[in-house]
Order: C-alpha cells, then sequence, then structure tokens
C-alpha cells in the first residue's frame, strides 16, 4: 500500500498511534530517556496537581499526550537515576561486594564508555541509512495536516 492510497485513513492511524504511545508512557514521576535513545524528559505532578513532562533545553512544559506525539523509536522508556540513587547503589555494592568505591566508580565508568561508543555507532548508522534527497516536511505542516495546533501544545 502506497502513502498515495487514497483509502488509507491517516488520521486514525495516527490517532491509533497517539493512544498506544500515551498508555505506554511513565505513570511515575522522575526522569527518563525517551524511546529514540537520545531524548530526555522530566515527568513531576505539580503542587496543583497536574502532570508535568519537561525537555531539557526547553522553557515549555509539555502533556502526557504531546510527549506522546513525539514519542519515536523502538526502545522501551527507560528511567534515570538521581545522584543520590547513584551514590546509594554504589554504597550497596560496595558493602554487597566487600569491593573500594573507586573500584565500582571505574567499573561503571568503563560501561558507560561503552555505552557511549554503542550510542555514537547508532547514530552514525542512522546518518548514512538515512537517504541524501529525504524530503523535510516543515512540522507546521504536519501539524495543519493532522489538527494540531502548535500553539496549544
Amino acid at each position: 500500500m502506497s502513502h498515495a492510497d487514497g483509502n488509507t485513513d491517516w488520521g486514525r492511524i495516527i490517532s491509533d498511534m497517539i493512544a498506544r504511545n500515551t498508555a505506554s508512557a511513565p505513570t511515575h514521576p522522575g526522569v527518563y530517556r525517551m524511546p529514540c535513545g537520545n531524548c530526555y524528559v522530566d515527568f513531576f505532578v505539580a503542587s496543583d496537581g497536574t502532570e508535568r513532562w519537561l525537555v531539557p533545553g526547553d522553557e515549555r512544559s509539555y502533556t502526557r499526550d504531546t510527549v506522546a506525539i513525539a514519542r519515536h523509536g523502538e526502545h522501551p522508556w527507560e528511567r534515570m537515576y538521581t545522584l543520590g540513587h547513584a551514590a546509594a547503589e554504589i554504597r550497596r555494592r560496595a558493602t554487597a561486594n566487600d569491593a573500594q568505591v573507586h573500584v565500582l566508580i571505574d567499573e561503571l565508568a568503563a560501561v558507560a564508555a561503552a555505552e557511549d561508543a554503542a550510542e555514537d555507532e547508532e547514530i552514525a548508522r542512522i546518518v548514512r541509512e538515512r537517504p541524501a534527497d529525504s524530503a523535510e516536511v516543515p512540522l507546521s505542516d504536519l501539524a495543519r495536516k493532522f489538527g494540531i495546533d502548535l500553539n496549544e501544545l
């Protein structure tokens, strides 16, 4: 089936995708790596009881639905931890393994370096595989096509 097929209900397809992505979004506040593997979001409940979804470097606060619209990738949501969580985990591991903290930190640094290298390789692969002549569609055009008001996001 081509993208030009007049029988395809793209609005319904996109709505279903958003519904699935909304349902799979985190329900516990925290900092998460999004399914693309490159984006992060800080999800918390404000004092007035509303959910807030903050993206580093962006002044706006998003909603569960707007984050779901932007969700892309095959990876599951990954909860990140605070420095307090990390310190407690390092202390727990050092105690459990009767190891020195600096040895554990060196091991964790090696794991992080390997993960960074794998992520760099994945980004390079995506760049290599993207067609040089792929069309860029302005976000405003895409939003208009699906009846989304960007000023409401």
